[in-house]
């Protein structure tokens, strides 16, 4: 009869060890899925096999994420640590995942909604684990995998403020060229060549926001590193990958390229930064 409370806190503490591996599963497949389609918007107008290769690729991973996110649901729902606030973000991003699956199945080319679904099926999946007060489980987290997680968020961060110069630089030549006093320099980048490198930066700044995202998940299970944890810093690091999200559809989509992009890029650094400040200001606040 004495090993009935340790058998079940052993069982209690396998259910949550499993559904903390599910829901990393989750980040990883609808993340993969996610960036994979990121890469088809941002090459849907070559004549290239990528677009489509990215596609089939995505829609492999999503498919696998949808049926990792119903068994995460019903480990959910048995697990004591189980919370309604959890269960329901969970539930709702099942839904959605499954939904998205029906209706993009016969769909070969990615479209902004079914870009969106997925997008919003993945924020789900990584923000329910910051919302609990405590950990569902304590796993120590890989080696590395602190630092992986900084110098990603800091190199999403810092393309940010490369597309905002960028911009700049781009609506300072177009004026100038609109004025005709724009001189031809060899050593002066292009429009094109401008618009371009904003491009790829949204690109390759979804992908690195999207990393730090994804391995914050993965330290919040290590109860060492989840002392550090702070929502302002999660607020910040989803308007970054928010805005990301936002230019990657805009220019694959609706054709905010050229001077309408870089306007883009400029309020949304802007409104980073303004989001950036208010957040050092909090934090200075807790510190007196």
């Amino acid at each position: 009869m004495d090993n009935d409370p340790q058998q079940g806190l052993l069982l209690i503490d396998s259910i949550n060890g499993l559904e903390s591996v599910l829901r990393i599963a989750l980040v990883v497949f609808f993340g993969c899925a996610m960036l994979l389609d990121a890469a088809a918007i941002y090459w849907r107008q070559s004549e290239g096999v990528w677009p489509e290769h990215c596609r089939r690729g995505a829609r492999s991973f999503f498919l696998c994420g949808v049926f990792l996110s119903a068994a995460h649901l019903t480990v959910l729902v048995v697990s004591p640590s189980g919370k309604v606030l959890t269960l329901g973000i969970s539930g709702l991003a099942c839904l959605i995942a499954i939904a998205a699956m029906l209706l993009e199945r016969d769909r070969a080319e990615i479209k902004p909604l079914g870009f969106f679904t997925g997008a919003i099926v993945w924020a789900l999946n990584v923000i329910s684990p910051f919302l609990n007060e405590t950990a569902s489980a304590n796993l120590h987290s890989l080696p590395g995998l602190s630092l992986l997680h900084i110098a990603t968020a800091l190199a999403g961060e810092a393309l940010c403020m490369v597309a905002f110069s960028t911009s700049l630089l781009y609506l300072w030549d177009y004026s100038r060229l609109k004025s005709h006093l724009l001189e031809r320099r060899p050593f002066m980048p292009s429009l094109e060549s401008l618009d371009s490198l904003v491009g790829r930066s949204s690109l390759i700044g979804f992908l690195l926001i999207t990393t730090s995202l994804a391995t914050g998940v993965m330290l919040i299970m290590d109860p060492v590193t989840r002392a550090h944890l702070s929502s302002l810093k999660v607020i910040w690091a989803f308007a970054v990958w928010s805005w990301y999200l936002l230019a990657l559809v805009g220019r694959g989509f609706w054709g905010w390229t050229g001077r309408r992009g870089a306007q883009l890029s400029i309020w949304g650094s802007t409104l980073l930064g303004l989001t950036l400040f208010g957040t050092i200001w909090n934090l200075s606040g807790r510190g007196h």
